[in-house]
């Protein structure tokens, strides 16, 4: 529960960023936010004809999968289902949910999927693609933790696997198949309700989100250098403290191991976010959502300057019920993107956000900050889109529905593959 101060804290510190607005949308986004740079991580190929981007957004239609619509000129398979057997003898996993793609030597690459189920039966699989998209192999990378929610991946080719629950820690675990080294607990990135990750490559810096009504925005500053023990043991856990012009005081979490009270109740100087779910990095900058508020926000760590990228929030509230039932029936459901969660973003720096319930939709955001869908899922009614992941040259891109048509956590995740028609 939020007390009145941090619910008032909360209200102040909204309306002080929306006076740096310059539209209701969109506040300190320019072309540096999408500029090309020398690192190569989480980017790709832009010059593939295959590469599915904005230009695809176009009016959806049916695809051969029943259910799912997507623009003309792309089609949707269905790759995986929870409860059944993908390749060999590895069964999907239930409640498919973050995931991130890994190049492999061989020109191919690696879909890894968490598990939010509980009762420690989550965890994380991978489906294995040879260099033509073909499934080659699937197996499990991370057994026996619980609700694994979202993650990230690292550019040290590792999965960072988020456990959502209050005193959730974050795994680290390797997309190859036996790979000795992992998992690992990485418990000094702190005990809470964790969502998504998202690493800075230039200095390894890594950033989370909190899924709580009055979560925080981290960071974890390494102790030293990359596969040693130091860079976790001798890092430091930190909180954002924003202040009204958008720039940040970054606060030490006094115990991120959470011995005697949650980190929330540690810092009440830090800044609460409405719940805090996706984050990615591209090109130096790191974005986040926030689905109550129906947010996207935009960090720019060398300005150490954070500011909203895409405000639903304006474009939610319908009072009136009976013109609420009219925008739903319209035909043309350009809405805005609402209840945003798990985000990746195009070679082009087009964020492409799940939505968690509304009408089920993956939709891009433009420069900008306006909102259209690339894919739609209907009949998914007790879901929610999660997992979005682009294969490394960007043609292909896969997602999941958590819990399918049936609503069943178990049994009812389906797991897709988005191409171009050739």
């Amino acid at each position: 529960m939020v007390n009145k101060n941090r619910r008032q804290f909360l209200k102040d510190f909204g309306t002080g960023l929306l006076t740096l607005s310059v539209s209701p949308y969109i506040i300190g986004v320019n072309k540096q936010a999408h500029a090309s740079s020398a690192n190569s991580f989480n980017k790709h190929n832009f010059f593939n004809p295959s590469l599915i981007g904005w230009d695809d957004v176009s009016p959806l239609k049916e695809s051969d999968v029943s259910g799912v619509l997507v623009p003309e000129g792309l089609k949707c398979t269905l790759i995986a289902k929870s409860g059944e057997k993908v390749h060999g003898d590895h069964v999907w996993h239930g409640s498919p949910d973050g995931a991130s793609v890994f190049p492999t030597k061989d020109n191919g690459w690696i879909y890894v999927s968490n598990s939010e189920l509980g009762g420690s039966k989550g965890g994380a699989g991978a489906i294995k693609f040879n260099q033509n998209g073909q499934i080659e192999d699937s197996y499990s990378i991370l057994e026996n933790s619980n609700r694994n929610c979202s993650g990230g991946s690292t550019p040290w080719g590792t999965w960072l696997s988020c456990e959502e629950h209050d005193k959730g820690i974050v795994w680290e675990t390797s997309p190859f198949r036996d790979d000795n080294r992992f998992p690992k607990k990485r418990k000094i990135l702190g005990a809470f309700r964790h969502e998504g990750a998202a690493v800075d490559p230039y200095n390894n810096y890594i950033y989370m989100t909190h899924d709580d009504m009055a979560g925080f925005f981290y960071r974890f500053i390494p102790g030293g250098e990359v596969y040693t023990d130091a860079f976790y043991d001798k890092g430091e856990l930190q909180a954002a403290k924003v202040n009204k012009n958008g720039s940040i005081v970054w606060l030490k979490v006094p115990d991120p191991f959470v011995k005697y009270e949650s980190i929330i109740e540690q810092l009440p100087e830090a800044t609460p976010f409405e719940r805090g779910e996706g984050i990615a990095y591209f090109d130096g900058k790191i974005f986040f959502t926030t689905t109550n508020d129906h947010r996207v926000w935009l960090f720019d760590p060398v300005k150490n300057k954070l500011s909203i990228f895409y405000d639903g929030k304006e474009n939610f509230g319908i009072k009136n019920p009976f013109s609420w039932i009219k925008n739903w029936r319209e035909e043309n459901q350009d809405k805005p993107l609402r209840s945003p969660d798990q985000i990746t973003v195009s070679n082009g720096g087009y964020p492409l956000v799940a939505e968690d319930g509304d009408n089920m939709e993956l939709c891009f955001l433009d420069h900008n900050g306006f909102a259209k869908p690339l894919v739609r899922i209907e009949g998914h009614w007790l879901s929610e889109i999660t997992g979005p992941a682009f294969s490394p040259d960007g043609s292909r891109l896969y997602f999941s529905s958590q819990r399918g048509k049936s609503g069943s956590r178990s049994t009812g995740g389906m797991t897709f593959e988005i191409t171009r028609v050739l």
